[in-house]
């Protein structure tokens, strides 16, 4: 059977019965159909889908595919206004995987996420601003730097990690520090970003008291096996 039979047969088996298909781990299988060049296209009426087991099925083979997925980043991002955190975690890796050069301005949801109300999204948003392209940081730099959504703490945050090696030495221990979260989280993702010329900031990662900075340098370690 080839790819597009193939996905179209398991896409009938997922909508006549959702639950069966999640048992049965069939997603996977519709995974290697899209792979082998069956339509991207046909992922946007089940990213939209209002039942949440074909919106998994959806989320997982997007998140999959990686940056091959830009074709359908756009119908990824709604995602992220669900209650659903499969939905949102996996639109978060998403969106950071397409949405660069010309499409990083889509990356500003990404750092939002820095201030959602699920901590393990704030973590997830972190590690994956730990490893951003410079394209995505200057959008976000540009988009909190407007009159309209001018924000002190993410502008202070952005600088500091376009900075890179040249930022002031003293600043990023600062910022670890900070009394403010969003800015010592700012400060764990500039320390991970300059982990390999300048490994005692990421020291103090591990060894902040805020839980959240704390988790992702653990998360990073293991990730990196350091």
């Amino acid at each position: 059977m080839n790819a597009k039979n193939r996905g179209e047969t398991l896409i009938q088996v997922l909508l006549n019965d959702p639950e069966a298909f999640e048992e049965k781990e069939q997603a996977y299988d519709l995974l290697q159909a899209y792979s082998h060049g069956f339509p991207l296209e046909t992922l946007r009426p089940l990213l939209r889908s209002q039942d949440r087991l074909v919106q998994h099925a959806a989320a997982y083979v997007v998140s999959e595919l990686g940056r091959h997925a830009r074709e359908v980043v756009d119908d990824v991002i709604p995602l992220l206004d669900t209650d659903d955190r499969y939905l949102r975690y996996n639109a978060m890796e998403v969106i950071t995987d397409c949405c660069d050069g010309p499409d990083a301005d889509k990356f500003v949801s990404v750092i939002r996420m820095l201030q959602d109300s699920d901590d393990e999204l704030r973590v997830l948003a972190m590690r994956l601003m730990s490893n951003a392209d410079e394209s995505q940081l200057e959008a976000g730099a540009r988009f909190f730097s407007t009159q309209s959504q001018h924000d002190e703490q993410h502008a202070r945050g952005l600088s500091a990690l376009l900075g890179g090696d040249e930022a002031d030495p003293g600043e990023v221990p600062a910022m670890i520090n900070d009394s403010d979260p969003l800015i010592r989280k700012y400060g764990a993702i500039a320390a991970t970003r300059l982990l390999k010329t300048r490994p005692d900031l990421f020291a103090q990662v591990l060894a902040s008291t805020d839980p959240e900075v704390r988790k992702m340098g653990e998360q990073v370690k293991f990730i990196k096996r350091l």
